[in-house]
């Protein structure tokens, strides 16, 4: 069973109407567990179980932990996620599908995150599974960049959707590794879940009060401070999106809001402008599994029948 395979970089017609120049996008949400968490996800696990981890423990807005319980079913390591009370249920039923045990504790990820570190602290022989904050789950990502190396295509920047920063950190370090200092990193977010543009504004890490996004697989209330000291080096761009603008409407493939935050650099008229002066870009589609069709009417409704 994979833990993540290589994905179709697709040139974007309508798009590059928009933004007047070439946009291409980069198709995570085809990975095994439905995002780009696979490709940092199976690089963890599978460290963790070369150094004897016997069983795993996540913390997860939703996406991670289905990408963790997807490689621990692949490799046979009992997993257990625990998951806050915004995480939507049909994320709850596509983790537990993948055999692994669900938790529902607090009401964002940071105080998930927090239960599933004390209980790794009580056991001895369990690991803990980060969702984004981990040097092995960025060096996964990180293939990204190489699939794009290898396609040919040499982008003026990249877009892609940010909320704790895992995906962030590892396309700063491809594009480290393969002397790509000159592309830009567009960091795609939407209001109510802005915790890198609220720490790149900064310098410095900045802890939100509170997700209101309905974004909730952005919903880390800090950036890792990686992030930033990663920015540093590359030429960064924070874009924050409202909700409205971030919502993957009318898409011949479904993706969460989350994702839609990196789209919509592009096909938000306003903003594609601003991409003009970049040779060409690449959009992350990072994909996300707990969206459907009823989700997208009731998000019509909710926030574009006023």
């Amino acid at each position: 069973m994979a833990l993540h395979i290589p994905t179709p970089l697709i040139h974007s017609l309508p798009l590059s109407k928009l933004a007047g120049i070439p946009i291409y996008l980069k198709l995570e949400l085809l990975q095994p567990s439905g995002s780009f968490k696979d490709r940092g996800m199976g690089h963890l696990v599978k460290t963790l179980k070369a150094r004897g981890a016997t069983h795993l423990v996540s913390s997860s807005g939703g996406n991670a932990g289905h990408s963790a319980a997807h490689a621990g079913r692949a490799l046979g390591m009992p997993v257990k996620v625990i998951v806050p009370s915004t995480t939507k249920k049909v994320m709850l039923d596509l983790i537990r599908a993948q055999g692994a045990d669900v938790e529902v504790y607090g009401d964002n990820w940071n105080a998930a995150d927090e239960k599933a570190r004390a209980m790794v602290e009580a056991d001895s022989t369990a690991a803990y599974i980060s969702p984004y904050d981990d040097p092995l789950l960025w060096e996964g990502h990180s293939t990204l960049v190489d699939e794009l190396v290898g396609s040919g295509v040499r982008p003026g920047a990249i877009v892609a959707s940010v909320g704790g920063g895992g995906l962030l950190c590892g396309i700063f370090r491809g594009l480290k590794r393969h002397g790509w200092d000159d592309v830009a990193v567009i960091a795609a977010e939407t209001e109510g879940a802005a915790s890198f543009a609220a720490a790149f504004e900064a310098g410095e890490v900045r802890r939100l009060s509170g997700i209101t996004s309905v974004a909730t697989s952005l919903g880390a209330l800090e950036v890792t401070p990686a992030a930033l000291q990663y920015a540093k080096a590359q030429p960064t761009r924070a874009q924050v999106s409202t909700i409205t603008h971030a919502l993957p409407l009318k898409k011949k493939m479904l993706v969460e809001p989350a994702c839609g935050a990196a789209l919509a650099v592009a096909y938000i008229p306003a903003k594609a402008q601003s991409l003009a002066s970049f040779t060409s870009v690449v959009i992350v589609v990072c994909g996300g599994s707990g969206v459907t069709v009823d989700y997208l009417k009731a998000w019509e409704q909710q926030f574009l029948s006023a």
